[in-house]
């Protein structure tokens, strides 16, 4: 190009805008680019004003639908057209709309269409205007806006730099979709001519690989690093000044702010004990099928898998499935602990079933594939790491890996039972396919510790909440000196694509 690119740089809420900022630093070190930046929070508005002097423009988002409350159901009846989107699909998937985070507000179909019909508006004005060759933001799907971003840019033809997961411990791939299908696309390429079964890819390899360590790192995700008086603070603070009127924000009142402050920490004991109670803390059959849970709500199944988001039926569904001697095992993520576990009553939902037996959030899961005859998932990094053990996986929603032969993915669930019977009588392994994969894994990845600077980025992130910009500006420093060489890899990523 002889003309500077332009760049588009999405700064959602929590880590993401100094994340994405420290690659913009890098970017603008390395190519000339034209930067333009969609901020959702003022805080962090603030930040980068202070900070991005190199951008041409940032912009707060959410003024495009504050205060707002009309909406044209034609206008977005033809956008769903023009734009291929299902708008009930993305709105279902929005956490902040439905049963996940309401105890502060319930949004009326009203509120919702008037959010996303404003949203909308201003994404396509926008982008025809400033017209970015590409847009930088995290995986799509955290929320409605990030969402509807992705969808009408990819429409739009704008090359998407998202940094997604790869299934091994800080391994991750710069992709224009929601799950990596450059790894897949490299397989599919390689493998008819891939000849190198050299390399041993096994169970004592995915143990020092395994995202676990990805997991411990997140269990330790610290939101509010302050001292306990700078804590009590920051609240008192949060309820004595109206929140920034975010849709996130939304019936956020000092009454119902101190109920939940007081109220949730009870409630989260008593689903833990409850849990606690009720699960096996050991291995106690030969033949079990093994069916980990994701955290809920989770962005990625909201947004790949949407209609195997409700995990409970989908366990009911497992468990009407197997043959008479198997039972399923179900493990609770160690994370959910951060999203409060689930209710007593999902949980009653698992224990009821006769053919199904849940186990402690902590047992080793490494262990479990280890022992399982098959691992069934809706999406994931088990079903990526059985394959290590050999052992046949079943997938209800895309992943890159779903390309290998000892992967089944299940189209019909109404075909469940004769596709899991089936998958274990015809199930080979096939070492040859292991090693493609792996070697256009290597390909397509960077090593970056990505959670670990999600973890410092949360930090910055509530020092300019609770100390304003110059300390906050004086975290950062230092953070992206500690990464510095990370954000360089990324940014030359961007660049090589």
């Amino acid at each position: 190009m002889t003309e500077k690119p332009n760049c588009l740089i999405w700064f959602d809420l929590g880590p993401y805008p100094y994340l994405h900022f420290g690659i913009a630093n890098s970017l603008n070190n390395i190519k000339k680019i034209n930067f333009f930046g969609l901020v959702g929070s003022n805080n962090d508005l603030a930040f980068l004003k202070n900070k991005a002097s190199f951008f041409k423009e940032l912009i707060y988002y959410p003024e495009c639908y504050i205060n707002k409350n009309s909406f044209d159901l034609n206008y977005l009846k033809k956008i769903e057209v023009e734009y291929d989107l299902n708008l009930w699909l993305l709105v279902y998937g929005e956490r902040f709309f439905h049963k996940y985070r309401n105890m502060f507000h319930n949004f009326s179909s009203d509120e919702i269409m008037s959010i996303v019909f404003h949203t909308i508006q201003f994404f396509i004005e926008y982008l025809e205007r400033i017209k970015p060759d590409m847009l930088i933001m995290q995986t799509a799907g955290e929320n409605i806006s990030n969402f509807l971003l992705y969808k009408i840019a990819k429409k739009l033809g704008i090359q998407i730099m998202m940094t997604n997961t790869v299934h091994i411990h800080d391994n991750f791939v710069i992709s224009n979709n929601l799950i990596g299908r450059e790894i897949s696309d490299e397989y599919l390429k390689i493998f008819p001519t891939f000849t190198n079964s050299d390399s041993i890819y096994d169970e004592n390899f995915i143990k020092n690989q395994s995202l676990y360590e990805t997991v411990k790192v997140q269990s330790d995700f610290t939101f509010n690093n302050s001292n306990s008086s700078q804590k009590l603070k920051h609240y008192l603070k949060r309820v004595n000044e109206d929140p920034e009127p975010i849709y996130q924000n939304f019936g956020k009142s000092k009454s119902k702010m101190f109920k939940t402050k007081y109220e949730i920490p009870k409630i989260v004991k008593k689903r833990e004990d409850f849990l606690f109670a009720n699960c096996i803390n050991q291995i106690e059959d030969e033949n079990f099928i093994y069916l980990p849970l994701h955290t809920e709500p989770e962005a990625k199944i909201l947004a790949t898998a949407p209609f195997y988001s409700d995990q409970i039926n989908v366990i009911e569904n497992v468990a009407r499935s197997i043959s008479i001697d198997q039972v399923l095992y179900v493990k609770e993520h160690p994370g959910q602990r951060l999203k409060f576990w689930r209710s007593i009553e999902d949980y009653k939902r698992i224990f009821e079933l006769q053919n199904v037996k849940m186990i402690h959030p902590d047992f080793n899961s490494q262990k479990l594939i280890s022992n399982s005859t098959a691992i069934i998932s809706i999406m994931g990094s088990t079903g990526f790491e059985a394959l290590f053990y050999k052992k046949p996986v079943f997938l209800f929603s895309e992943e890159y890996y779903d390309v290998l032969s000892m992967v089944k993915k299940i189209q019909n669930i109404t075909e469940l039972p004769e596709i899991i019977k089936k998958h274990l009588k015809n199930f080979k392994f096939n070492h040859l396919e292991l090693n493609a994969l792996m070697h256009a894994t290597n390909s397509c990845s960077i090593q970056i510790p990505y959670f670990s600077m999600m973890k410092d980025a949360i930090t910055i992130s509530s020092t300019q909440k609770n100390s304003g910009i110059e300390k906050s500006v004086d975290i950062f420093e230092k953070f992206y000196s500690k990464y510095e060489k990370y954000f360089e890899l990324v940014a030359k990523s961007i660049i090589s694509k």
